[in-house]
């Protein structure tokens, strides 16, 4: 029977080198969840999923998969324990056609589940196909994130962690990407995404986690989080919150 809870994390403190970016984080991620990571430049959103997937240094804390700890995994082993990244900016190999770079994709895959990872991702995104024999470098930003991420579900990930994936494009792809996320919470994957597009992202998401300055500041329903009026004041354009103190 498929655990209800897909990730926890417990006083989590990770960053580079001697310091520590995020600190004292917990939080539970349900099965099956999307959750939006906001805050400003420099809050910890990408250092936090990075971490996730072992790209920066643990200082202290625990991180369960499945029930699992797997703080002390490499990357790589925690790819194949099903967790999956697509990390910011462009990361797919453009001089390579589609087909080559989703053949790259699998290329931990035996041949046979290769082949059939490869026709799973092209009828989940039929672009794909479409583009086949398309220089990757030459498709638009939207279309390469779409690559991206499913170079990345060929290895049939159960928590896929995306970092700022509607970056830098244009509105109408923007919205393709938000698609492509709820196409992949359709499967049954629990989607973690740090995002700087807020409105678009909590508009998906089941929950949303505000980070300040490494820290949690904020954690709730999507929508209640969409609608408190401090984060509506600094991410959404609303009218500032003056506190005033007590006369």
């Amino acid at each position: 029977m498929a655990s209800d809870i897909a990730l926890e994390i417990s006083d989590w403190s990770v960053g580079y080198l001697d310091h520590p970016i995020v600190r004292d984080f917990s939080a539970v991620f349900p099965t099956g969840s999307v959750t939006s990571l906001i805050g400003g430049n420099g809050a910890g959103k990408s250092t936090l999923l990075k971490s996730i997937f072992g790209l920066n240094k643990h200082f202290s804390g625990k991180l369960t998969f499945e029930g699992k700890s797997v703080e002390g995994l490499s990357p790589a082993a925690r790819l194949k324990t099903g967790i999956g990244i697509v990390p910011q900016g462009r990361c797919n190999f453009p001089q390579m056609t589609v087909h080559e770079n989703l053949e790259m994709g699998a290329y931990l895959l035996p041949r046979t589940r290769a082949s059939a990872a490869i026709e799973s991702v092209t009828e989940l995104f039929p672009m794909l196909r479409r583009k086949w024999r398309q220089l990757a470098g030459n498709l638009s930003g939207g279309e390469q994130q779409i690559l991206e991420t499913a170079m990345v579900l060929e290895n049939s990930p159960r928590l896929l962690l995306l970092d700022e994936p509607s970056l830098g494009l244009s509105p109408r792809m923007q919205s393709e990407v938000f698609e492509t996320v709820n196409s992949i919470r359709g499967k049954g994957v629990t989607v973690i995404m740090a995002e700087q597009n807020v409105f678009g992202s909590l508009m998906i998401s089941d929950r949303a986690i505000v980070l300040e300055l490494g820290r949690k500041f904020a954690d709730g329903p999507a929508r209640d989080v969409m609608h408190d009026p401090r984060i509506k004041a600094a991410f959404l354009g609303g009218e500032p919150v003056v506190e005033t103190a007590d006369i």
